[in-house]
């Protein structure tokens, strides 16, 4: 099963899964000018490495889980050193953050909401941040995140939540 989103409004093609027929299309969507950038999403750096050998082209975009539970660190390193950017996606672990001892202490500390902690820390640490909401009070709440600053002992210790959980679903499944 691989998902293809190909959205003309934001010029990318993106693949939601690694699939070891698409890097032909990539090149191909790109050549003839039918978009821009290619984006995939959940690929590990083995994924990555297998579409550097099957393909002539680099992703512009990896989007991956990413919060204080899933920080793939080795992955983000990766994806910079290679110039992808590295796009995290569920950053309120679908919630399971917000009630977090260390996150709700850090939040009464900077008069913030978990929300705006998670996504803060997010952003220090260099990552796209993609927040999803439906509802627009909270969609408002999720933008005010760049007027303060975490100090980096606290950052410190949202980095050190890191116990491999994934919330979404594991890619290291996919071969």
């Amino acid at each position: 099963f691989v998902q293809i989103v190909l959205s003309f409004e934001s010029d990318i093609f993106q693949v939601i899964l690694p699939s070891r027929i698409i890097p032909k299309l990539f090149f191909l969507f790109l050549l003839l000018g039918v978009c821009r950038s290619i984006g995939v999403s959940n690929f590990l750096i083995s994924h990555l490495e297998q579409l550097q050998e099957d393909c002539v082209v680099t992703p512009h975009v990896n989007q991956v889980e990413y919060h204080p539970f899933q920080r793939p660190q080795e992955l983000v390193d990766y994806c910079r050193s290679r110039e992808i950017v590295f796009e995290g996606y569920c950053p309120l672990a679908k919630g399971e953050a917000l009630t977090h001892p260390s996150i709700v202490q850090l939040a009464k500390k900077y008069g913030r909401t978990p929300a705006q902690i998670c996504i803060r820390w997010s952003i220090q640490n260099g990552i796209v941040t993609i927040p999803k909401s439906t509802r627009a009070e909270r969609i408002q709440e999720n933008c005010k995140v760049f007027d303060f600053t975490i100090a980096e002992d606290d950052v410190e210790i949202l980095n050190g939540m890191h116990d491999g959980r994934h919330v979404s679903w594991d890619p290291s499944l996919i071969v």
